[in-house]
């Protein structure tokens, strides 16, 4: 997923990858693989350094970012409700340990039986 060299592509190319690049970071977003948005940015990152892009170009790579945007914001709801969860767990399962006299184990500590 790398920009091809300016030298060996017209600007048109240039642009045409960085508007791929922009759809396949949403793609990715889309499925959680965070390592392959941002992957693609950077790559985008390097394109646009060496690129100039017209307005209406520009406008629909913000339209694309603002949907990756949501994307990002959606997962953090969903690991914000997880973590939630899991903590509402630690607490249930410290109240049954208590109320049969288990004491909490040290933190970070796993105990396990043969």
């Amino acid at each position: 997923m790398s920009v091809a060299s300016s030298a060996q592509t017209t600007p048109r190319d240039d642009v045409h990858t960085i508007e791929l690049l922009t759809t396949q970071a949403l793609e990715a977003a889309q499925c959680g693989d965070w390592d392959r948005v941002d992957a693609c940015y950077d790559a985008r990152a390097r394109g646009l350094a060496s690129c100039k892009i017209d307005r209406a170009c520009a406008q629909r790579i913000l339209a694309v970012d603002d949907r990756v945007r949501e994307a990002i914001l959606v997962a953090q709801a969903g690991l914000s409700s997880l973590l939630a969860d899991a903590a509402q767990a630690r607490r249930h399962l410290r109240r049954l340990r208590e109320s049969h006299g288990q004491h909490e184990p040290e933190h970070g500590t796993l105990h396990h039986e043969a």
